[in-house]
């Protein structure tokens, strides 16, 4: 498993890959870790528009993590069957709550640790986002390529 450092360093580099990709006018620089503490999300950033926050999910099959964490450590390599979690995931994100008064976006994200590719994941996902985005505005996903689910 990911240390919360590791994680941070890991969600602000998909962040500012992704915010190039978006093209969602980022100011270069003004990226940084939200504080959980004070109910921020993920990821707080300057746009042209002004501040605005980022929630991040990554799409991951546990099994896969757990084999890849696995073989790092351990030096080894095994097969896996895994199951995404991405719609399970999603629906976790859209009950929380934020105690912020800029907009919050959500960004699922692919690393390579998904067991299903990302039209099946955002197939997956939008008929869960039709209706209600929660707390977010617009919801993204990113694998390389920046896809706007819902706004």
């Amino acid at each position: 498993m990911r240390n919360e450092e590791e994680k941070s360093k890991i969600e602000l580099s998909v962040f500012e890959e992704f915010a190039i990709a978006a093209n969602i006018g980022l100011i270069i620089g003004s990226a940084k870790k939200g504080n959980p503490d004070l109910g921020e999300p993920d990821i707080q950033c300057e746009l042209a528009e002004g501040i605005v926050y980022f929630e991040l999910a990554e799409a991951c099959a546990p099994e896969f993590a757990a084999v890849i964490n696995d073989a790092i450590k351990n030096n080894s390599a095994s097969a896996v069957w895994g199951e995404d979690v991405s719609a399970n995931t999603i629906k976790n994100k859209l009950r929380k709550k934020y105690q912020v008064s800029e907009p919050v976006e959500l960004l699922l994200y692919l690393a390579g640790r998904s067991a299903l590719p990302e039209d099946v994941i955002a197939a997956q996902i939008s008929p869960i986002i039709s209706n209600d985005l929660g707390p977010f505005r617009r919801v993204w996903l990113f694998d390389q390529t920046a896809r706007l689910l819902a706004s």
